[in-house]
C-alpha cells in the first residue's frame, strides 16, 4: 500500500482502489448520482441543463459518458460522436463498428482467432481464414 497526497484535496490518505482519498471519492459518486438522477426524471435535458441541476461541470458529465457510466439523454443526441469515425453515438468513445474492428485489429495482432459476428458475408469469412494460413 502507498502513502500519498490526493491529486483533489491534497490530503495523505492510503492508496488502496482509487486514485483520490475516500472523501473525494464519496463526493465524486454523489456527483454521479445527481447527474443520474436528474437525467433519469428529466429525459430531454441539455447538458447545461443537467449540470446547471445537478451542479456537476458539463465537461465532468461528459466524461462520466465517455466512461460508459451514463448514456445521453434524448435532450443531448449528437453530443457525443465516435473518435473514430464521427458517427453520433450515446456513451462510450466508439460507435459499435469501429469498436468492433478495433477488437478485431487487437486480435489479429496478437494471434488471436477471429471471431466473425452474425450476419458477416461469407466471403469475409472466407478471405480472413485463407489469410491466416500458414504458407
Amino acid at each position: 500500500m502507498q502513502v500519498k497526497n490526493c491529486p483533489r484535496c491534497g490530503r495523505l490518505f492510503t492508496e488502496i482502489k482509487s486514485p483520490i482519498c475516500p472523501e473525494c471519492e464519496k463526493a465524486e459518486e454523489d456527483a454521479f448520482q445527481r447527474v443520474r438522477e436528474y437525467i433519469d426524471e428529466n429525459e430531454m435535458s441539455t447538458l447545461q441543463e443537467i449540470s446547471d441541476a445537478a451542479g456537476v461541470s458539463p465537461k465532468k458529465i461528459m466524461q462520466y459518458i465517455k466512461d460508459g457510466r451514463l448514456e445521453i439523454s434524448k435532450g443531448m443526441s449528437g453530443a457525443l460522436r465516435c473518435e473514430n469515425c464521427g458517427k453520433p453515438i450515446s456513451k462510450g468513445r466508439f460507435c459499435d463498428k469501429c469498436l468492433l474492428g478495433l477488437k478485431r485489429d487487437i486480435n489479429v495482432m496478437f494471434g488471436k482467432e477471429e471471431h466473425d459476428e452474425p450476419g458477416e458475408k461469407q466471403k469475409e469469412k472466407m478471405h480472413s481464414s485463407l489469410m491466416n494460413k500458414k504458407l
